[in-house]
């Protein structure tokens, strides 16, 4: 059975600025989260993603985790994710999991715009000018994908040690 929160739910996109604005109103929890998944899925790229969690009183572990996700895939796409006016019941949330820490937040959008406006302004600037040859902001060519291999190991190599002699003296191994 839906309850009138959970009815409530809704995602707004705006694509006018320099990368999408994503609006989310009601409960961000088990039910709403696969919706607001797959909103930024469709929308990730090479630009911020900003999402606007002013209309969010709620957000339990999954709500957490779709912002994880987005993160991680905004950052594996070039982009960055960026987190707008959190409610304090939701801030205390990313405080608590130390995630304000890894997500950029901003109190509100009024905020974000300078920064928003500076980043389209120098974007704007870098596409009206081509890139001269030899030029060291130019954009390198794409480079071949790297062959798949086994995960590097984070832990240290163990050193080699030879066994201990525990021969009684005189004896050889």
């Amino acid at each position: 059975m839906l309850t009138d929160d959970a009815a409530a739910f809704t995602v707004d996109v705006d694509t006018s600025g320099p990368g999408p604005l994503v609006r989310v109103h009601g409960d961000l929890d088990l039910e709403s989260a696969p919706e607001l998944t797959n909103t930024l899925k469709a929308l990730l790229g090479p630009y911020p993603l900003v999402l606007d969690l002013s209309g969010v009183e709620f957000m339990d572990s999954s709500g957490l985790g779709v912002l994880v996700g987005a993160h991680k895939e905004s950052i594996a796409h070039g982009g960055a994710l960026i987190v707008v006016g959190p409610q304090p019941r939701v801030r205390k949330i990313l405080k608590i999991t130390k995630l304000e820490k890894v997500f950029t937040v901003y109190s509100s959008l009024d905020d974000l715009a300078p920064e928003l406006a500076q980043q389209q302004l120098s974007a704007e600037s870098a596409a009206a000018q081509p890139p001269l040859p030899g030029d060291a902001t130019a954009t390198p060519p794409p480079q071949p994908p790297l062959p798949h291999h086994q995960e590097p190991s984070f832990s240290p190599p163990l050193p080699h040690h030879q066994a201990p002699n525990l021969s009684p003296p005189g004896r050889d191994r």
